[in-house]
């Protein structure tokens, strides 16, 4: 894969674990998400990337470009991982991390308000026995 990604600069050491611990800003955060999930990204952040395969470029992308990414995953992942065939890895870029998170919080809102009222709306159309 000569042409995808990669991270610049090696770093020295490479810490993963739960946002809520982290010392300091990331300077990527990993989520697994949903179809709905990356569609709630997509709307509030706007230049979200979305890659297929191989998935580790994602990183690169939200570290180098400063753009989220979001990759479908491959088979080496997904077995690794335990990842479900409904989810999908989303990257986004730790300096943009707190407008994001007030962005995506924004578009979540708005986007459980549209389902509730699409929720009412649908059910002019169950036709009954």
């Amino acid at each position: 894969f000569p042409a995808i990604p990669v991270v610049e600069i090696r770093p020295d050491a490479i810490t993963y674990g739960p946002l809520a611990a982290a010392s300091g800003l990331p300077d990527v955060v990993l989520l697994r998400t949903s179809a709905r999930g990356v569609m709630t990204i997509g709307d509030a952040i706007g230049d979200l990337v979305i890659e297929g395969k191989p998935q580790c470029h994602i990183v690169a992308i939200a570290k180098e470009q400063n753009r989220p990414a979001a990759s479908v995953g491959c088979a080496l992942s997904r077995a690794r991982t335990g990842m479900g065939a409904h989810e999908m890895t989303c990257a986004l870029p730790g300096p943009r991390l707190v407008q994001m998170i007030e962005a995506i919080e924004r578009a979540a809102s708005v986007d459980a308000t549209v389902a509730r009222y699409a929720a009412g709306d649908a059910k002019r159309f169950v036709m009954t026995s």
